[in-house]
Order: C-alpha cells, then sequence, then structure tokens
C-alpha cells in the first residue's frame, strides 16, 4: 500500500517537472517585434511610402544605412501604440530574418551582430504603422530592399559551446527519469 502511494507521488512530480521542462523549452526567442500582426494597412498609390536604401561601409565594421523617404513621417514616440496613417516606423530584415525597428531615416547595420554568414545577403525594411501593422500596396508590403556584401571577417562566430534551451530541457528530462529510476529501485529494496 505504502508502495502504491510512492508511485502516485512520483508520478505526480515527474509529470509536474516535465511540464516545468516543457515550459522553459518552448518559450519563444524574443525579437524585435512579433511578426504575430494580423492586420494591415492597404494604402493607394499616391499615398504609398517609399524609400531608397543608400549604404555606406563603416570603416569599423557594418554599414551605415539611411532610408530616403517620401509620403512617411518616423514618429518613434507612437510606437505600439493607435495607428494613424502615413506614419509609423520601419522593420529590418536580413536575409528574411527579422532583426529590428527603425525609428528614423538613419541607422547602423551590425553585421557581427546579425549576420551569421558571409557573402551577398538581401537588406530590406519595410514601412509599418505605430501599431507594428505593415503597410501594403495591392497586398504586397512597401519598403525597401538592396544585396550587400558582409565581409568573412564581419560575422558572428559560430560557437560550439552553445546550447539551446531544448537541449537543456531533454537532458533535465532524461536526469529526472533516471533518478526515478534509481529511487524506485532503492525504495524497492528497503
Amino acid at each position: 500500500m505504502r508502495e502504491d502511494h510512492y508511485i502516485e507521488d512520483v508520478k505526480r512530480l515527474v509529470s509536474a517537472l516535465v511540464s516545468i521542462a516543457c515550459l522553459f523549452t518552448s518559450i519563444p526567442i524574443s525579437h524585435a517585434h512579433s511578426d504575430g500582426v494580423f492586420t494591415i494597412h492597404e494604402v493607394s498609390e499616391k499615398a504609398a511610402p517609399n524609400a531608397t536604401l543608400e549604404l555606406q561601409k563603416d570603416p569599423t565594421g557594418g554599414f551605415n544605412v539611411h532610408v530616403v523617404t517620401n509620403n512617411f513621417v518616423w514618429r518613434p514616440e507612437q510606437a505600439s501604440k493607435k495607428h494613424v496613417s502615413g506614419e509609423g516606423h520601419a522593420h529590418v530584415y536580413l536575409d528574411g530574418r527579422k532583426i529590428m525597428r527603425i525609428y528614423s531615416e538613419w541607422f547602423h547595420l551590425n553585421t557581427f551582430q546579425f549576420s551569421t554568414r558571409a557573402g551577398e545577403q538581401l537588406l530590406s525594411i519595410e514601412f509599418v504603422g505605430n501599431d507594428h501593422a505593415p503597410y501594403t500596396y495591392q497586398g504586397n508590403p512597401i519598403g525597401s530592399e538592396q544585396i550587400i556584401n558582409v565581409p568573412r571577417d564581419e560575422i558572428q562566430p559560430v560557437s560550439t559551446t552553445r546550447v539551446g534551451a531544448s537541449t537543456l530541457g531533454t537532458v533535465f528530462i532524461a536526469i529526472l527519469l533516471i533518478t526515478g529510476l534509481f529511487w524506485r529501485r532503492f525504495r524497492a529494496k528497503q
């Protein structure tokens, strides 16, 4: 009878620990902002913002980027607030991966921070409203893009010692299961 209570207690403990481990291994890594936007701001061709990217190689690494715009008002103080037509900020993507928000026409692209490979990569910006919803024209996001060439000495070093959360969660669960088995055998011998 005592062993039945013990088994039930171990089951509850393992269940609780597995739930906690799953919680920690499923937490998404936070980026510049969620891509889960469901709203869009469709605009006419006349009202559509437009941009040109002017890039200058920074002698210390990366690129200084000038976003030359028309029909758009940068409103950093209104970020994450109510949409007002024609104003907002921009989201920046490198090779299709969102890397940051920008709130004015100039920003520094730190390739050491954001590039994981050398060579040609697509840098793009997308205009969004204060509420982070993209401006679109005929269903297509409005922004600008340009190919950049990232030198090999300006990329993130690949770490072989980095362990992800899911790996840690798996190790944690394995340790719990092995400990439970040993504990069960130990209790059975008593």
